[in-house]
């Protein structure tokens, strides 16, 4: 039994890291991978790579093409464009679900959070963006208190995360961010449900054509 119980933490954890390492960009979009390869890089045998690769198949990060083998699954412009129209619906929920159980000290917090990403722009800091940006919205996913909900969410943010976090450049887009965080936070504390939900459609609308526009135009280094 322990031993079993082992074997599967071990299968999680592989799981997890090469999970994680594709979601951040440390094993890149179309990068061949193999068994052998992966069981390297992680010092475990071929077992729990070959139990992860199969789950990691299932959630659209790796691809199996014959001939090829497997490789890190790209993402075209339409594929991205699918993924926000279906985040735009989720998150726009989440809020429309979150907002009547909203407190003063949420909306104290999520002014914190936004404090934050304006300094994360002005000083063009990149990693302190992408942390406190998905705190604002996972704070939505969360505080709607859906099980079902949130699993989606997350699903479809790990397929699109990584070209989020390619580039390191400063983006033109931050001042429209800005703007749509404080008018959501706005429509939070006047509990204008409608308006609410409404913000964010239209910043996951932005997003999406931003990201996809970059795709199409075959350029990567843009950062949301």
């Amino acid at each position: 039994m322990a031993n079993k119980h082992l074997e599967k933490s071990v299968r999680q954890d592989i799981y997890e890291k090469i999970r994680d390492d594709i979601t951040f960009g440390r094993l890149m979009s179309g990068e061949r991978l193999t068994e052998k390869k992966l069981s390297d890089l992680y010092k475990v045998s071929r077992s729990p790579i070959r139990e992860a690769l199969r789950q990691l198949e299932s959630e659209g990060l790796i691809s199996f093409e014959r001939n090829k083998g497997i490789e890190v699954a790209k993402l075209s412009a339409k594929q991205v464009e699918e993924i926000y129209d279906l985040r735009e619906l989720l998150e726009g929920f989440a809020v429309r679900t979150a907002i009547a159980k909203m407190t003063k000290r949420d909306i104290a917090y999520l002014e914190d959070l936004h404090k934050k990403l304006i300094k994360a722009a002005q000083s063009k800091d990149t990693q302190a963006w992408l942390h406190n940006n998905a705190l604002f919205h996972g704070f939505f996913r969360d505080r709607a208190d859906n099980e079902n909900l949130c699993q989606l969410i997350i699903m479809l943010k790990r397929r699109i995360y990584r070209y989020q976090y390619m580039s390191v450049s400063y983006p033109r887009f931050f001042e429209t961010y800005i703007e749509h965080h404080a008018a959501l936070i706005e429509a939070c504390r006047n509990k204008d449900v409608a308006l609410a939900e409404r913000t964010m459609k239209i910043h996951m609308r932005k997003v999406k054509d931003v990201i996809a526009g970059s795709l199409a135009a075959g350029n990567r280094d843009l950062l949301i």
